[in-house]
């Protein structure tokens, strides 16, 4: 990094700063690929780094809720067990929630798991 290119790496060391990882582009046995780092010194071109991608999230599925699950809103205390699950979503005492509207906005709490959010890696 120089004075002439240093606005390139701008984004990187604002995100790095916020707490995402960046990767470097590494090349081994002839085959490119991205690999976390720790110690950055930006010595390579600004295109040889990026911040690592979010994964996709998709919606859960009826596998991903066993018997014995409590969902709540994100941020409320309140929380309900599930009284059936099926393959468009799940059922409380009182209402209905299809995955979809789960995606983002609810968490699970599985048998002897702590609370996660409705969503898995796609």
């Amino acid at each position: 990094m120089n004075k002439q290119n240093a606005h390139l790496y701008t984004p990187l060391v604002q995100a790095l700063a916020n707490g995402k990882m960046i990767e470097i582009l590494v090349n081994s046995n002839g085959c490119e690929d991205w690999e976390e780092t720790v110690d950055l010194d930006f010595i390579c071109a600004p295109d040889c780094y990026r911040i690592k991608p979010e994964p996709e999230m998709v919606p859960l599925e009826l596998e991903d809720v066993p018997p014995g699950s409590a969902l709540r809103a994100i941020g409320n205390s309140e929380w309900w067990m599930v009284s059936n699950a099926c393959k468009f979503g799940v059922s409380f005492s009182s209402f209905w929630r299809d995955y979809i509207e789960l995606q983002g906005a609810w968490e699970i709490k599985r048998p002897g798991e702590d609370w996660k959010p409705c969503h898995k890696p796609a």
